[in-house]
């Protein structure tokens, strides 16, 4: 820990109390994460939210409720929109889809381990997104979910890609983190975000999930398989021993920094 270190701020919201308690304090054994507040759906939750300005905010609510979530929190603060974790019981196909194009960057089952609700915590709070395991494969293969950038091809759009910016695509694609391409690639995290928004102009696209989505399905990259894909987790209600590990799992293992 650095002397600068502060913890991710969390909201949760949801219509549960005993849901809300669980993950509280499933997430109060990390350290480096800090849940500022918790509700239930409505109008007040939108109101706690413009108040506390949370990092994160995991919510199981309608995809109308999420879209007016992920709103930039005021006019004042630039892009201060909040990261969303969807979370449900159900993994429902369309539930995703809508989710996402809500403005959501996570998707969790309430029935997830305690290692990964924080690893999906973690990860949207440092600018990227997260997929429980069921639902990667079904998400890569099952939707549509790519604009097309006016009728180009994918080859031709990531022509249009320098090097580099194809070298920065692969460290999305794979589920690197800024600052982890920034450390491969012996550059600083400040180009990296600018060599990040070019991409998504270059490739007409309106976040970097969908850009790893365009890298895998173009053959430049391949998703690696989380080996507890298949694999029932405990979820954080029932947990056992807190894992505090930045474990990964999901969408292009677990990280596709959006």
């Amino acid at each position: 820990m650095t002397d600068d270190f502060s913890a991710w701020e969390v909201m949760l919201v949801d219509n549960e109390d005993l849901v809300r308690r669980g993950f509280r304090q499933a997430l109060g054994e990390a350290p480096d994460i800090t849940v500022v507040a918790d509700t239930r759906v409505g109008e007040e939750a939108l109101r706690v939210a413009e108040l506390r300005r949370p990092q994160v905010v995991l919510v199981d609510a309608e995809c109308e409720f999420i879209r007016r979530l992920a709103q930039p929190l005021g006019t004042a603060v630039p892009g201060a929109a909040p990261g969303i974790i969807v979370l449900t019981s159900n993994a429902l196909d369309s539930h995703l889809l809508g989710s996402l194009k809500a403005g959501a960057r996570g998707f969790l089952l309430k029935s997830a381990s305690q290692d990964e609700l924080v690893s999906a915590v973690r990860a949207v709070a440092d600018g990227a997104a997260f997929l429980c395991p069921t639902m990667t494969r079904r998400l890569i293969d099952r939707f549509e979910i790519l604009p097309p950038p006016h009728e180009r091809s994918h080859a031709v759009a990531l022509a249009s890609l320098s090097s580099r910016e194809t070298q920065v695509l692969c460290g999305i694609a794979m589920g690197r983190s800024n600052q982890e391409i920034a450390h491969e690639l012996h550059v600083t995290l400040a180009t990296v975000k600018s060599h990040v928004s070019r991409i998504l102009a270059k490739l007409e696209l309106p976040n970097r999930m969908h850009a790893a989505l365009m890298a895998q399905r173009s053959g430049l990259v391949h998703p690696p398989r989380s080996p507890r894909a298949e694999q029932a987790p405990a979820g954080p209600l029932s947990s056992g021993r807190p894992s505090r590990s930045h474990g990964q799992a999901g969408l292009v293992n677990a990280r596709t920094t959006l």
